[in-house]
């Protein structure tokens, strides 16, 4: 029971973390837009989609009503998206790794991967086709808004191509993971 109490506050003590990060980050970028590391990406506006975007899970258990406790390391699991992204800007990691975008698309396909399978309660198949769209929208929104906005999010077509591919990698490597601990049923059938 001690050690339970432990992983609750530990899930507890990391999503608040995660929110403070997410929210520290955008009002940087919000007080800092001609810095480096955020110009000509929209950080700040950017983020004002996206902390209503991180507070998804509470308005959808809200919504149902739930009265189980809350998923904290499942909400984590999906935080750590916005987080990682938001991070990486903060740290300029995207400019000065040419590649480090395919680690936050990749940990974003298969984060989605889990966290709609879990919320829905549906196959990982499902969550993986539900990830794959949600990512196309994701490119799409880049590519749009650079083009209408004269922004610097995508690099050509290569980029968006490989941002794709990472993040199918990603969808697919996760429910692997998963489904070797749950067992193969996993994949293909609801869960109860």
């Amino acid at each position: 029971m001690r050690s339970l109490l432990r992983g609750r506050a530990a899930a507890i003590g990391l999503n608040a973390a995660l929110r403070v990060l997410i929210a520290g980050v955008v009002v940087d970028a919000l007080l800092n837009p001609d810095a480096t590391r955020y110009a000509g990406k929209a950080i700040g506006t950017r983020g004002l989609v996206l902390i209503p975007a991180s507070l998804l899970l509470p308005a959808l258990r809200r919504r149902r009503g739930a009265s189980d406790p809350y998923p904290f390391w499942t909400d984590n699991l999906y935080l750590s998206i916005f987080a990682l992204d938001m991070g990486g800007n903060l740290f300029d990691l995207y400019d000065r790794y040419f590649f480090f975008d395919l680690i936050p698309h990749a940990h974003g396909g298969g984060a989605i991967t889990l966290v709609a399978s879990e919320v829905l309660r549906a196959p990982v198949l499902v969550g993986v086709g539900i990830s794959q769209v949600a990512h196309i929208l994701l490119e799409a929104q880049e590519y749009y808004s650079d083009v209408l906005f004269n922004l610097r999010n995508v690099r050509g077509t290569w980029d968006t191509v490989n941002d794709l591919l990472a993040g199918v990698a990603g969808s697919l490597a996760y429910g692997a993971i998963y489904a070797a601990r749950h067992g193969a049923v996993g994949w293909l059938s609801r869960r109860s």
